[in-house]
């Protein structure tokens, strides 16, 4: 259960300016940037005595921020300082397959004391993330996460650019991960690990100052393993412009609510209107309580006394401009599986299983009856080739559903291209996309857990 007291906790944190993330810059044409994992220890609350173990990139949670150009080439160096293998996936962009960091699919995984350089050229310029791909249920947990940001090359006029990583923790009461409860089938088979402990840039609550008149670029990032954010913003004027990096027409949330799911991100654009002392808050609506994790706190400077009525709307990328056939490559995708969901039995490693054998091997979600990825894929088309993955959530939870390499559009929301969309219970719906970058690509719910135990496949673009 989440507790207030971990939240809301009145004069006990530092100063904005401490809590905020300072970009990192890694450009093409200079030395590349250089991104390490390994173990340490972090202090969530500024007053706990003792720090928390986690894994972290570059030691800080969650990773530096880290800018890149738009459809120019940057190098990020990545060293593994831990003491077991992981390897990174840059979440939401289009890249060369060897570069999308799953390992034993498009890399090796990279050992202890190992490097490996990633070449990153993406096309689609907007808000992205990266994390560890192996054990990610484990890793990511315990704190292997950053927002990446490709830069357009025209930006859009802001006064500042702000990133909030929301995540959940599975803390003790000594402010120590839950480490006993890794693993655990009833996770697996339910939610996903869904923690006690929210936090925004790593700490329980972290406060912007900002002037009237200013506009702000706000961006949200769903690190979580598994947990589905609801955010409640107060703030008269802004406008969505981007989800999942991709740029929409702006228009308002409904009632100052964003939903997302773990790995989706949306844009904002904000226009500071209110007075000198206000504070609006950002919160995180769980059940019948909201707890505050943010809030914009207006200084006495007076920016500008009027901004402009047009809001901003984003330049179109390369991936929202493809336009979808009529016909596609239909293929369904049946999910079955999980605590009260009905599946019998399903193929694991070649044979079929029952119900009580898949959990003895820590399994219980499938694709079309097979668990884990086969040696055969969901699918393989010709590049250019138009798909359409058919839905059908048949079983008692939800899943954020994530494709590796492509964006596409889910039908219940056309027009919108996204790269993770979420099916509730018992949901139908299809992701369409052509399928235009060769490679090896995974497909998967990213609660990790469900991942883990099974929600996985792949397909092959030749």
């Amino acid at each position: 259960m989440l507790s207030r007291r971990n939240f809301i906790k009145a004069g006990a944190l530092a100063a904005c300016a401490g809590l905020q993330l300072e970009p990192s810059r890694a450009f093409a044409g200079r030395e590349p940037f250089r991104l390490t994992a390994s173990a340490g220890e972090v202090r969530i609350e500024s007053d706990q005595q003792t720090a928390t173990r986690v894994m972290y990139y570059n030691q800080s949670i969650p990773g530096p921020v880290i800018r890149i150009p738009q459809g120019r080439e940057s190098l990020i160096r990545f060293q593994n300082r831990l003491d077991e293998p992981s390897t990174v996936h840059w979440h939401g962009l289009r890249i060369d397959n060897s570069m999308d960091g799953v390992p034993d699919v498009t890399q090796a995984p990279v050992m202890p004391g190992g490097e490996f350089e990633y070449r990153l050229t993406p096309p689609d310029a907007g808000t992205y993330w990266y994390h560890s791909h192996l054990r990610s249920w484990y890793q990511l947990a315990m704190g292997l996460a950053g927002v990446l940001v490709v830069e357009e090359t025209d930006p859009p006029k802001v006064d500042r650019d702000l990133v909030l990583a929301i995540d959940d923790w599975r803390l003790d009461q000594a402010m120590q991960m839950d480490t006993g409860s890794f693993g655990s089938m009833h996770d697996w088979a339910h939610s996903g690990r869904l923690g006690n402990y929210l936090t925004v840039n790593g700490k329980p609550e972290t406060t912007f100052e900002v002037s009237s008149g200013e506009r702000v670029r706000l961006r949200l990032v769903n690190t979580a393993n598994a947990r589905i954010m609801n955010l409640l913003l107060e703030a008269r004027q802004m406008s969505i412009v981007a989800l999942d990096g991709q740029p929409v027409k702006p228009h308002a949330p409904d009632s100052g609510r964003i939903r997302l799911a773990p790995g989706q991100r949306c844009d904002l654009i904000i226009d500071m209107v209110e007075s000198p002392g206000h504070r609006s808050p950002i919160e995180v609506v769980v059940g019948e309580y909201a707890y505050d994790v943010a809030r914009f706190s207006y200084g006495p400077e007076v920016r500008r006394d009027q901004l402009p009525d047009t809001p901003i709307e984003l330049p179109d990328n390369p991936a929202n401009k493809v336009r979808l056939p009529a016909d596609f490559r239909h293929v369904p995708m049946l999910m079955q599986g999980g605590a009260m969901g009905g599946m019998s039995s399903a193929i694991y490693q070649g044979r079929e299983m029952g119900l009580r054998e898949l959990i003895g091997q820590n399994k219980a979600w499938a694709i079309n009856g097979v668990v884990d990825m086969s040696d055969q894929p969901l699918f393989r088309v010709e590049r250019g080739t138009a798909v359409s993955l058919d839905i059908v959530n048949d079983n008692a939870w939800p899943h954020a559903m994530h494709i590796h390499g492509h964006h596409f559009v889910d039908d219940r929301r056309p027009g919108i291209w996204r790269d993770t969309t979420l099916f509730e219970r018992g949901e139908k719906g299809a992701m369409q996309f052509v399928a235009d970058n060769p490679g090896k690509w995974l497909i998967h719910c990213h609660m990790a857990e469900h991942m883990a135990a099974g929600m996985v496949s792949w397909f092959e673009v030749v």
